[in-house]
């Protein structure tokens, strides 16, 4: 990367005009400038935060800048006195500041087992390049599996910790599942799951999902399936684009009720970002769906409508990936993107895992370098 270098600058009445040495020109506003003072009165630079609460920001004006080609010094109307260097400027072009945060998901359909990552315990809980390797598999793909991990919860959670944490919700932090109906939900049972996401009753539904089977003995069946909710809502927005918006806007219902615990969230099953219409987050589930009251016929119509030509690319088989979760590969997957399902079983099986919140594995991302 250039580096930055300033070629001029400008203060036009309100606002400063700055013009870099790639020939880019970003106008500044100045209660923007004096906001973003990086002095010592103005910034706690050793913890990264603002010093000044915002009504507390002079409203003040440019009395007179200097510049050169590496930093731009501003002399207020209050005397205060503040110094840019282009490499911070140069950062908060908006197109380029936008892009830069976009997460950039490489969409798919089928079998992806020779894409993901696929990383040994040790290499992943103790290399950089192995933990990198897993988060950009997350990124990339939304899944991710850690290999070599011993048969058990101990040894599972210490890979969920090193995904960002254990994410205690009503079903525990970590938690194992078999046919014993521990809780009121279809996972505790030997039952066929379709394609789903987990937590569309909470506020936020966990953002990761760590699957390990322990065991599976004495029967058949269990295959997990994988779809790319992102794959499905693109290919649905390009052959329905009604059905498509409908989604983005409508507020589906969704609940979760056991003995002392009743979970309720409204939101649309498609989430985008509204300036560049990235997909963000799909909350499909058919299971989880309350029962709704429409304000008119053309709604509810379109709500089962919409949900059933969803539903019809993430049941398609050739949109999935169907594979069986031995003992000693933990399963990680994003939440908020994959959607995940099994074929009925028979015999003893046994699963253990945990939920990863969002917040928590995109910090692990960032740290290592491979988001902004």
């Amino acid at each position: 990367m250039t580096k930055a270098t300033i070629a001029g600058a400008l203060a036009v009445d309100t606002a400063l005009d700055v013009l870099f040495g790639d020939g880019n020109s970003i106008r500044f506003e100045d209660c923007w400038l004096r906001d973003h003072c990086r002095c010592s009165s103005c910034y706690h630079s050793d913890t990264f935060q603002r010093a000044n609460h915002i009504l507390e920001i002079p409203d003040a004006t440019i009395l007179n800048i200097e510049s050169n080609e590496t930093q731009i010094d501003v002399e207020w109307s209050d005397n205060h006195k503040s110094t840019y260097t282009a490499e911070f400027l140069s950062k908060f072009d908006y197109k380029t500041w936008k892009e830069s945060k976009r997460l950039k998901p490489v969409l798919w359909h089928g079998d992806i087992s020779d894409k993901i990552a696929k990383v040994h315990v040790d290499e992943f809980l103790k290399s950089v390049d192995g933990a990198k390797h897993v988060f950009q598999s997350l990124l990339d793909y939304g899944v991710a599996l850690i290999e070599g991990v011993g048969v058990s919860e101990e040894a599972t959670e210490e890979v969920c910790k090193a995904l960002g944490g254990v994410q205690h919700t009503i079903f525990g932090g970590m938690w194992k599942f078999t046919t014993r109906a521990d809780h009121a939900d279809t996972a505790y049972t030997n039952l066929p799951l379709a394609a789903h996401n987990d937590n569309t009753y909470f506020t936020e539904a966990a953002g990761l999902q760590i699957l390990h089977c322990l065991e599976h003995t004495n029967g058949t069946g269990g295959e997990t399936i994988l779809v790319d909710g992102f794959y499905g809502a693109n290919q649905l927005n390009k052959e329905l684009p009604e059905d498509f918006k409908f989604l983005t806007t409508f507020n589906v219902e969704a609940e979760y009720i056991e003995e002392g615990h009743h979970h309720t969230y409204s939101a649309p099953v498609i989430r985008v970002d509204n300036d560049t219409g990235d997909l963000v987050q799909i909350r499909f589930n058919v299971y989880d769906r309350a029962a709704m009251a429409f304000r008119n016929s053309n709604d509810c119509r379109s709500y089962y409508r919409s949900l059933r030509s969803l539903a019809k690319h993430y049941e398609n088989i050739s949109n999935q990936w169907r594979f069986k979760l031995k003992p000693g590969t933990v399963m990680a997957m994003d939440n908020f993107r994959v959607l995940h399902g099994r074929t009925g079983f028979s015999g003893s099986r046994v699963l253990c895992g945990s939920y990863v919140a969002r917040s928590d594995w995109l910090d692990r991302a960032r740290a290592l370098a491979l988001i902004q």
